[in-house]
């Protein structure tokens, strides 16, 4: 029974370890922060990203007026938060304007709780290689709502705008064929908001590993994600311009 109860408390402890506290109150002082457009990057063949159609953020329980967001003419708005993060955080704000198609992929639920406790990825330096393998049928159906049409300009964002938006932009921008270190450095660009806990360049290595590991990133996005070749091939044409 003592044996019992001793590897209980191990147990315990274990699990204890293994997650951290989301400060929602903290969170919520980023609102509608770490905005960019990721269109303007040079990409393979002598494109480039078109500006103006894709746009990454923090969460968007607020909208200030002055910022750029508010002036956004948007099609579409994807939240990547979990139910936990938008009951605690709020709805975002363009998802009540007229004409804007909200749709929400809670990437993270078995995450997060109303606690504002998460799991992270048992090695450390390779939680964002746990955000894409953890929530794969949902980076599917994100890839999939951006292969659709009309959907234009589109804004994506989780609740800093850099972790599950800094992966999911990776894999976009690895998609459009932009170089690595301009993916790298849109990654960090994070950082001018969360000074306090910065991102390394590093945390992306296994991420692009992966995708070396399956002959680059169509092979990635077909046999990791389930990507068709014909989705990407949309994706590609109405992200890119000459």
């Amino acid at each position: 029974m003592s044996k019992n109860k001793n590897n209980d408390t191990d147990a315990t402890a274990k699990a204890e370890k293994t997650r951290v506290v989301v400060d929602f109150d903290l969170l919520r002082e980023y609102a509608a922060q770490n905005f960019r457009d990721l269109g303007g990057h040079p990409a393979a063949r002598n494109r480039r990203v078109r500006i103006g159609k894709i746009f990454r953020s923090s969460h968007l329980a607020e909208v200030p007026p002055e910022s750029p967001i508010s002036q956004l003419k948007l099609s579409t708005l994807v939240t990547l938060q979990s139910r936990a993060e938008v009951k605690h955080l709020g709805a975002p704000v363009p998802a009540s304007r007229h004409g804007i198609r909200w749709e929400h992929i809670p990437m993270g639920d078995e995450w997060f709780n109303d606690q504002g406790y998460t799991r992270v990825a048992p090695q450390p330096g390779r939680e964002h290689l746990a955000l894409v393998m953890h929530f794969r049928a949902d980076w599917l159906r994100f890839f999939k709502l951006l292969a659709e049409r009309d959907v234009y300009p589109l804004l994506f964002h989780c609740s800093a705008g850099r972790d599950r938006t800094g992966v999911g932009a990776a894999m976009l921008l690895s998609m459009l064929g932009v170089e690595r270190n301009r993916i790298v450095a849109d990654f960090l660009e994070s950082n001018l908001v969360f000074k306090k806990i910065p991102l390394a360049a590093e945390q992306l290595d296994p991420v692009f590993e992966l995708i070396d590991e399956n002959g680059g990133i169509e092979g990635f996005m077909r046999e990791v994600i389930g990507l068709e070749a014909n989705e990407l091939a949309i994706i590609r044409e109405d992200l890119l311009e000459d």
